[in-house]
């Protein structure tokens, strides 16, 4: 497993630039770095890492080759990169872009295009910040005919490794064949890495020839050793595809899919006492701590789907009577050991999604607030 840190003199003296932002989101990260600190000193915070997914649009725009709703991705970047000190890690768990096309050059030129605009952003001017992607179903898969969770898209995780490559944390995990039968090279797809004292786990839910499945014998291996070092008090694993679909969520090829293997997974995230999985894949925000399915009184881990990014929003979530927003996801860890999750969002046009929310008639809030922590 890979080892990262930091220095505390890192993130406290790490500039961030907001220079080529029109001014309305520079006022909106001032206003938001005055509203919103989360002051090591002040707070108990040892770390922090923010988590969003779904930004990518319906429809490609000719303005756009990134194919993101850049109105909402580019708050979001500034937001996050405004607080104090920032977080250290960004995970952006899928969809990013709408790929789902057999072209793997129009998929390599949305991913590259979609760099540009973190790069260009404050938080990817932040060195303090690192960033790490995920692929969902619109950069692994294709659709095919009336198969509605379409199919593995050949070449796609090639494209994805070497154009995000700055992003990828680890190299650690399962290659082709093996107990879990992967058909393709999974190790920097799916890998571990630790942080301070928490163990991160990254998962591909849709390998090649294997949607909607993790590789549950090498996930079995990995936490297993990450319970044997007793420097390690939290788990926080990340994936695209919910374990668990949210019922005021639209089923759409989730984990749940192919229950016996989701099974298994979500038992060996509650037997390692794991802090939460965090996901996108269903548009909306939902926490919630299910059972193990075969062990319903072992109620441990949480999942957090946080697939509010900036994709059109699910219709079941608006039609739930709930006010669908935009937005991410921030924990906390402090250092009396606690996980904190706070999710903040801002309300959006709904008749025109990829408009621009001002921040005086939108502003960001905080959603949702818990103490996550796991035993």
């Amino acid at each position: 497993m890979k080892l990262l840190s930091k220095t505390d003199g890192n993130r406290r003296g790490a500039p961030w630039r907001l220079s080529w932002f029109p001014l309305g989101v520079v006022a909106l990260a001032a206003l938001w770095l005055a509203a919103c600190r989360h002051d090591n000193e002040n707070s108990g915070v040892a770390y922090s890492f923010a988590v969003l997914g779904c930004n990518r649009v319906d429809v490609p725009s000719l303005d756009d080759p990134s194919t993101a709703n850049l109105p909402q991705l580019q708050r979001t970047l500034a937001e996050i990169a405004a607080m104090q000190p920032p977080p250290d890690f960004i995970f952006f768990t899928g969809d990013l872009v709408l790929g789902m096309t057999a072209d793997l050059a129009t998929l390599r030129r949305q991913l590259e295009a979609w760099v540009q605009v973190y790069r260009a952003s404050p938080a990817g001017q932040n060195p303090a910040i690192r960033l790490v992607a995920l692929p969902g179903n619109h950069e692994s898969q294709v659709p095919e005919g009336s198969n509605q969770c379409g199919v593995s898209n050949p070449g796609a995780e090639a494209v994805w490794l070497d154009v995000m490559a700055p992003f990828i944390a680890g190299d650690n995990g399962p290659r082709a064949g093996g107990p879990d039968q992967l058909q393709t090279d999974q190790s920097r797809l799916t890998y571990s890495f630790n942080f301070r004292d928490t163990h991160f786990v990254v998962l591909n839910t849709d390998p090649v020839g294997a949607a909607a499945t993790v590789p549950v014998h090498w996930i079995a291996d990995d936490l297993g050793a990450a319970r044997q070092d007793r420097s390690i008090r939290h788990i926080f694993a990340l994936g695209h595809k919910p374990a668990f679909t949210p019922s005021d969520a639209t089923p759409d090829c989730s984990l749940d899919s192919n229950p016996s293997v989701r099974n298994v997974f979500w038992d060996e995230i509650n037997g390692a006492s794991a802090t939460s999985y965090l996901v996108s894949h269903a548009h909306l925000y939902n926490r919630s701590q299910p059972a193990s399915p075969t062990a319903p009184g072992v109620i441990k881990a949480w999942q957090v789907v946080a697939g509010n990014g900036g994709s059109p929003v699910d219709k079941k979530w608006a039609e739930s009577g709930a006010t669908p927003y935009y937005g991410y996801t921030v924990v906390s860890v402090t250092n009396d050991g606690r996980a904190l999750l706070t999710g903040y969002g801002r309300n959006f046009d709904l008749a025109n999604y990829i408009a621009p929310s001002p921040a005086q008639q939108y502003p960001t809030t905080v959603r949702d607030a818990a103490d996550i922590t796991v035993p």
